[in-house]
């Protein structure tokens, strides 16, 4: 909105209001001289006097600027015309009267490029439920190839974990005392991608893992080969032999 149209729109609103020039100017800290020009159009105001004018009056500045409608409407025919001129594009694709090889070919390359992308979700998927299906059971530690029956040190101890769905369960358990040493259990999570174990410890059983009472993550690269699962991270290089 330019001058004069700008000054009679103030002008309107400020009687709508009920305020004098004095009562207005009060408000948006302007001297009378100032708001009588521009009411009167002789000055066009800069856009901070004029939001404090209209703020002043309670009506949305917005739409009052100069210009705003016209560009809010220039954009959404710009828009119009851009989703026009692409359907026109995209229909015009499968017209092969007039130039069949061009257009199959851009056919085709976007054939290719979606079958890729949804070949890819799925293998992804894929991997995600393989790697899955491979991890659940128990396991067995093992030590140079044969089960590790002296774990942490102690004499006819033996560490299993018990991998479900969702989560998992590792025991120390020592023979030689006919005892459970300690246990803790948690969930994981898989990153098929990288190739990454991760686990939340939520509960512990004994004596020997109180340290990780804090829901303690740990993330381990993992492999699985045969009956074998290879874990390594977190200062650990372990493998476990799926038991039988």
């Amino acid at each position: 909105m330019q001058q004069p149209d700008l000054g009679k729109k103030i002008a309107k609103l400020r009687k709508a209001r009920g305020l004098t020039q004095e009562e207005l100017v009060e408000k948006c800290n302007l001297n009378v001289r100032t708001l009588q020009r521009i009411e009167a159009g002789e000055v066009t105001p800069r856009s901070y006097t004029v939001k404090l004018i209209f703020a002043a009056l309670g009506h949305e500045v917005y739409n009052s600027l100069p210009g705003t409608a016209e560009r809010s409407g220039k954009t959404t025919d710009q828009i119009r015309d851009m989703i026009r001129k692409a359907c026109s594009y995209t229909l015009d694709l499968f017209n092969l009267k007039t130039n069949a090889m061009k257009k199959l070919t851009i056919l085709s390359v976007i054939f290719l490029t979606f079958c890729a992308v949804i070949f890819s979700a799925c293998l992804s998927s894929r991997r995600v439920v393989n790697d899955k299906k491979a991890l659940l059971g128990t396991w067995q530690i093992m030590n140079n190839g044969v089960p590790d029956t002296t774990y942490g040190g102690q004499p006819g101890q033996i560490r299993y974990q018990t991998i479900t769905g969702d989560r998992f369960m590792v025991t120390d358990i020592q023979y030689s005392k006919k005892q459970i040493y300690a246990a803790f259990s948690g969930s994981y999570t898989l990153d098929t991608q990288n190739k990454t174990y991760s686990v939340l410890i939520e509960a512990i059983g004994g004596p020997g893992y109180a340290q990780y009472m804090n829901g303690k993550i740990g993330t381990f690269n993992y492999r699985l080969k045969d009956s074998l699962l290879y874990l390594k991270g977190n200062g650990y290089d372990e493998v476990w032999k799926r038991v039988r």
